[in-house]
């Protein structure tokens, strides 16, 4: 092959147009070019035909675009940043576990849990509440009984919790439900059975509760009218420590302890419960999205110590590109399915119980910039 004569980069003119016309006249001829093909060629466009000047951005960009931005004479494009966990303020709660969340990322609760006590007490119950702002966690009115491995549910002023255990050794639970307005708790209609480490889910006039223990692992489903409980439909698979987010009569119960299966989900349509697409990660104790739903919620950490996340989409758990910065369980859990909240926990022995608290953002599209680097 000859060498050619006139580099195609020389041909590129002011305005951005290249200069085609001694390419394709012949000035090099076929010969010193090794892709014949590019005899067919009949023109070439301006490269503002490929790359669009804009001034400004559009308005609704689709993943993969790229412009140029005129305004700020920026070469842009339509990118996508990943889900992620970013840190929050701290708890100053002492529990490290059995603790209930419910709320909003932004307006959120953290009640109840136990802390480390000599044995034969084991653990001590609290009756501590605090409130986040999506910035600070501050001291409110406290629960009028302690409690811990409880129930609860709602938005943070219009919350409710229900059963627990409420003693160390010898272990003594309560049926009793507490209504919170944001301010004040008021005493509720009891649960039928006495029970703790039970899922729950829904509002304080229509919440949800599941599962549980009162010996072995049970079936029950109780639903609440701001009154009073009365029996719902008899979960598919009964467990333990299953977490809850939805409505009731939308909701979702995911992840148990053993002896059920780790793994297992159920969806409840008000009347009944049906099995649906097991979760991915096989970890007991977990944190969940108390304000997902059952088309979008989310699970993370748990046993064995992990801050793995997953995602419900109404039809199939997915892992998230979303790890929790500290791995832990039994989470306070609270926030959507887009905007989750992870707070404190039990950590892996040897490793100081935590009060971190933990804001997950979903992953989105964003306008990105070209850069030289």
């Amino acid at each position: 092959m000859g060498i050619k004569t006139r580099n195609f980069a020389n041909n590129i003119l002011s305005g951005g147009t290249i200069d085609g016309t001694d390419f394709l006249s012949g000035t090099l001829p076929s010969s010193n070019i090794t892709n014949d093909s590019a005899a067919s060629v009949t023109s070439i466009p301006s490269i503002s035909n490929v790359i669009s000047p804009v001034a400004g951005d559009p308005p609704s960009p689709t993943l993969g675009d790229i412009w140029y931005n005129s305004s700020t004479n920026a070469l842009k494009f339509q990118g996508f940043q990943a889900s992620a966990w970013a840190s929050g303020g701290n708890s100053s709660s002492p529990a490290v576990g059995g603790m209930v969340g419910f709320g909003a990322q932004n307006a959120a609760v953290l009640a109840g849990g136990i802390v480390p006590a000599p044995s034969p007490v084991l653990t001590s119950p609290l009756a501590n509440v605090q409130e986040y702002d999506g910035s600070a966690w501050t001291s409110v009115n406290s629960m009028s009984q302690v409690r811990n491995t409880f129930g609860g549910a709602g938005p943070q002023t219009s919350g409710v919790v229900f059963g627990g255990r409420i003693t160390g050794n010898p272990f003594t639970y309560t049926a009793a439900t507490e209504e919170y307005d944001g301010t004040n708790w008021t005493s509720g209609g009891s649960l039928g059975s006495t029970r703790y480490y039970m899922g729950a889910a829904g509002t304080q006039t229509a919440a949800l509760s599941f599962g549980g223990l009162t010996g072995p692992a049970n079936t029950d489903t109780e639903e609440y009218n701001g009154t009073s409980w009365t029996a719902g439909g008899t979960l598919s698979t009964g467990h333990h420590a299953g977490r809850g987010s939805g409505t009731q009569t939308a909701g979702l119960a995911a992840s148990a302890a053993p002896p059920a299966p780790k793994t297992v989900s159920q969806s409840y349509d008000g009347t009944s419960w049906t099995a649906v697409n097991p979760t991915n990660s096989n970890n007991a104790y977990r944190g969940v999205s108390s304000l997902g739903t059952q088309a979008s919620s989310l699970l993370w950490g748990g046993e064995p110590f992990t801050g793995a996340t997953e995602h419900y989409d109404g039809t199939s758990w997915s892992v998230d590109a979303a790890t929790l910065s500290i791995s832990r369980s039994s989470t306070g859990g609270g926030g959507t399915g887009t905007t989750g909240l992870a707070i404190s926990g039990e950590s892996p022995a040897g490793v100081p119980a935590n009060q971190a608290t933990e804001e997950y953002s979903a992953g989105i599209n964003v306008i990105k910039t070209f850069t030289t680097d």
